[in-house]
């Protein structure tokens, strides 16, 4: 595997919806209509990767882990297809049971199964998080068709070590699935731009919308270049946008100062 991103110009999209807790046919539905919409708006997605919120299937619908995380073998199949179908690779969040844990795991599916994960390293404690999951460890990038993606989930983005390794080991882009709330959207932006400008990489970050309980998620999807500029951002509401990315902005960037860690 190289150790950059392999094709120079991609496709970056989000889905944002509102994920409705412990619905996983409804939140499928969502997916799937955002996929045809935005592979009908358009020219090429292809090769490409879309990034789908935290806990896109499930959201935080704690009670019902044991029988919604039986059903996450037979989404990620799903998922597979529909990226088979499209010709991308799909990031997304999703509840993972392994050797008697609970994780919140960042799953890649390619159009051939899945890429790779990765788990939640910070896990939120004022929504209990660390009551239900386990953080993961060591994190690292995802290695793919595409070249190695990093990776964060929703609190992880405060935590800007969690993507140093990551960044020594040659990512170019990093993707940050999140349920993020609207009370802190002012901080969600500025993250999301820091992380990209102090890693000099593309940021696809998916934020949530839409309200679960008395939490208002703040929606705001942006894709970011590695200038920290926004190239697309969404509102507050339902939106699915996507832009073709060319990569040679990351060495452009690094020929005039490098801030990248060296592995």
């Amino acid at each position: 595997m190289s150790d950059s991103i392999i094709h120079k110009l991609l496709f970056a999209g989000f889905l944002q919806f509102d994920v409705k807790s412990g619905n996983i046919d409804s939140n499928l539905s969502s997916v799937m209509e955002g996929l045809a919409e935005i592979a009908t708006s358009s020219k090429q997605i292809s090769p490409g990767i879309i990034v789908l919120p935290e806990l896109w299937a499930t959201g935080f619908a704690y009670e019902k882990l044991p029988e919604l995380t039986k059903r996450i073998p037979d989404l990620l199949e799903k998922l597979q297809a529909l990226s088979a179908k499209y010709g991308v690779h799909i990031a997304g969040s999703l509840p993972e049971y392994s050797e008697n844990s609970y994780y919140n795991t960042l799953f890649i599916t390619d159009p051939k199964g899945i890429a790779g994960t990765y788990r939640k390293q910070r896990l939120f404690n004022p929504m209990e998080e660390d009551t239900f999951f386990t953080p993961g460890i060591k994190p690292r990038p995802i290695q793919t068709a595409l070249g190695p993606i990093g990776a964060l989930v929703c609190y992880d983005l405060r935590f800007p070590e969690l993507l140093r390794t990551q960044t020594a080991l040659g990512t170019e882009l990093l993707v940050v699935p999140a349920q993020w709330p609207a009370a802190r959207l002012d901080q969600w932006r500025i993250l999301v731009q820091a992380r990209a400008i102090e890693n000099q990489m593309f940021v696809i970050a998916a934020n949530r919308c839409g309200t679960t309980r008395d939490t208002l998620f703040g929606g705001h999807s942006m894709i970011v270049a590695p200038n920290g500029s926004i190239l697309q951002e969404a509102g507050e509401d339902e939106e699915c946008k996507g832009i073709m990315l060319d990569l040679e902005l990351v060495s452009a960037a690094k020929s005039l100062f490098n801030t990248v860690p060296k592995n």
